[in-house]
């Protein structure tokens, strides 16, 4: 009986570690067609460019990683994520984002928390590049 115990000990220890932690940003529908030649997204033209654009909840962060690698960042700070403050925005001279509500910081490569109260990343939408259109969803 105590070896039973034990284990079921351990399962739920084993399996509370490996839990992400969630993210409370709210979740909207997201689809959006980029034509990389509009003049309006020529920094995304180079890779280590980056702009924001409306969509998601309170705008989205797109970087550009790598020739045909993108990624788009919800803006919602993933820490007291319905403050009306709390959304990020782009320090390109160190790469990453930041909440000027709560002083959290991300990596612009992924989202992942670095620094502040958040331990929680930032919302990702999936990309797409075909052609000179990047498509952005989730």
């Amino acid at each position: 009986m105590k070896k039973l115990a034990l284990l079921f000990l351990g399962i739920i220890l084993i399996a509370s570690c490996s839990k992400d932690k969630e993210s409370s940003i709210p979740s909207v529908p997201v689809n959006i067609r980029l034509n990389l030649d509009n003049p309006a997204y020529t920094q995304l033209n180079s890779v280590g460019g980056s702009i924001t654009i409306e969509g998601g909840n309170r705008g989205i962060i797109v970087y550009r990683r790598g020739q045909a690698d993108f990624v788009a960042i919800e803006r919602t700070c993933a820490y007291q994520s319905l403050d009306t403050c709390a959304y990020v925005s782009i320090d390109s001279a160190i790469s990453t984002v930041g909440c000027r509500c709560c002083s959290s910081r991300y990596q612009l490569l992924d989202g992942a928390p670095i620094e502040g109260p958040a331990n929680a990343s930032l919302r990702l939408y999936q990309t797409n590049l075909v052609d000179r259109y990047l498509y952005i969803y989730n």
